[in-house]
């Protein structure tokens, strides 16, 4: 995998690590709740064994999705702007929406988008390509 395809798997991913990080939180919540009835030994000592796992899953989660924040930070608002409606939360509409947005031509849009992802790869690897 290249450097490019690396940003746009991690940026793909984006959304869908910000959701599991959600869910992780309220697995442990639940999970804290749990413990705190009266349970058998054997259950509890599941349970926080299950929690542990569950707080070194979301750690990393999070680290994961500060990384990509921080990178994303470093663009201008425009090209934060493409990269999230076209790569991280697409929708059909979107380079449409993004030229009327930004008072250019679709092919402009792309070509931010093709500049930023550029931009990113070079940031987080030192590579173009």
């Amino acid at each position: 995998m290249n450097a490019k395809e690396e940003i746009l798997s991690m940026l793909r991913n984006l959304s869908l690590d910000r959701t599991a990080a959600g869910l992780m939180r309220k697995d442990i919540a639940s999970i804290e709740k749990d413990v705190k009835k009266e349970l058998p030994t054997v259950q509890r000592e599941a349970l926080e064994k299950e929690r542990m796992k569950l707080l070194s899953s979301l750690t990393a989660t999070e680290h994961h999705i500060g990384r990509v924040e921080r990178l994303l930070s470093m663009l201008s608002p425009e090209e934060q702007a493409v990269l999230d409606k076209t790569i991280i939360n697409p929708y059909p509409e979107a380079v449409f929406d993004l030229a009327e947005e930004l008072s250019c031509e679709t092919s402009s849009v792309y070509r931010v988008r093709a500049s930023a992802l550029s931009r990113l790869a070079r940031l987080r690897f030192g590579a173009g390509e």
